[in-house]
């Protein structure tokens, strides 16, 4: 403020140094934004990877425990029996969760659907897998924290379900390796076929068993065990939300069969058949040998069968030895189909 010829002058911003200063903040706020979201989604991409740090403790001391690793899914024993069980309810003593543990009762069915089981029972496993646990979900994920799933009567087989179940799962954002078949298994080992559930975990139940480090003839530093595949009843083309038909298939039985919590027996059933780019499938000839699939398995989508995550550019994989890695989209088929599978004989790695 100065006094000239007796009056009083007010200094201050004219318009244009106004409009100088907003500009000047605009493009410093433009050129910090960017950086500030690659440090919250570094900061998230590591919290993923501690998760499958956690979990993969988590499957070293049930081992250590047990001899054996957990089995993918204990399947029923009677046909038509809804009481499967999935791997991540036994290692809950082993991340902590011993009363949630407690709570969980193996002797019935998850189901709001009891029938002729103890009703108090389904309804206490009910809240066990509807129950969020920071171990499973990885902090990138943009799919909704719990997914109820709808899967009317019949639609599995004939007469199974008998009636039409509703279960709410918290999400789940890993799944075990059930190794590759169909067009993968064509890529993997080009024009060759595999068909059996060759992953470094087995089904036990019904005909079933239990594996151990010595089945893992691959390596343990070489075979994956647990990776990333959003766990939701939306489905999804790389990050975006579909309704296609062909995706989530005939009244959305694929949606709701996908897999969707860490509570979900299907989060141990990842067989991988690759799609299309576009989430879809066709049929693909390798060396003269056709089957259905395609060449993507990682990020086109979280259908049961691929592996997804809200990552730029891969997907964090645990190996059996209890080390975590992050695997490109663009990985070539016999690099990762031969590190999905325990006992192939491949020599072959993916790498971080």
């Amino acid at each position: 403020m100065a006094r000239q010829n007796g009056i009083l002058r007010k200094h201050g911003f004219t318009l244009i140094e106004l409009l100088v200063v907003i500009a000047i903040i605009a493009v410093l706020i433009a050129l910090l934004l960017p950086a500030v979201q690659q440090a919250r989604e570094a900061a998230r991409r590591t919290q993923c990877k501690n998760n499958l740090k956690q979990l993969g403790l988590a499957i070293h001391n049930y081992h250590d425990t047990n001899l054996v690793f957990p089995p993918a899914y204990v399947n029923a024993v009677a046909a038509g029996d809804l009481n499967v069980s999935g791997f991540a309810v036994r290692l809950l003593p082993y991340i902590d969760q011993g009363p949630l543990y407690n709570l969980y009762n193996s002797s019935v069915p998850v189901t709001d659907q009891p029938g002729s089981y103890d009703a108090a029972a389904c309804a206490a496993n009910l809240v066990v897998v509807r129950t969020q646990l920071a171990a499973w979900k990885c902090p990138s994920s943009a799919a909704p924290e719990l997914s109820t799933p709808v899967i009317p009567a019949g639609a599995l087989a004939t007469g199974f379900p008998a009636t039409t179940l509703t279960v709410p799962y918290a999400r789940g954002d890993y799944c075990l390796t059930s190794g590759v078949r169909k067009a993968y298994s064509l890529y993997t080992y080009n024009g060759g076929i595999s068909g059996k559930r060759n992953g470094a975990f087995a089904v036990a139940g019904s005909g079933g068993s239990v594996r151990s480090f010595k089945d893992i003839t691959d390596g343990s530093s070489n075979t994956i065990c647990v990776g990333e595949r959003t766990g939701s009843t939306t489905m999804y083309v790389k990050q975006t939300p579909t309704t296609n038909p062909a995706i989530v298939g005939p009244s959305n039985i694929n949606a709701v069969t996908n897999g969707v919590g860490w509570g979900d027996f299907l989060i141990g059933e990842n067989w991988t058949m690759g799609t299309n780019n576009d989430a879809t499938t066709s049929t693909v000839t390798v060396s003269g040998v056709t089957d259905d699939g395609g060449p993507c398995a990682i990020n086109c989508t979280n259908a049961r069968g691929s592996y997804h995550s809200f990552h730029v550019g891969g997907a964090h994989f645990l190996m059996v030895d209890g080390a975590v890695r992050f695997v490109s989209e663009n990985v070539a088929a016999p690099n990762f189909g031969g590190s999905l599978t325990a006992f192939m004989g491949e020599t072959t790695s993916v790498v971080d």
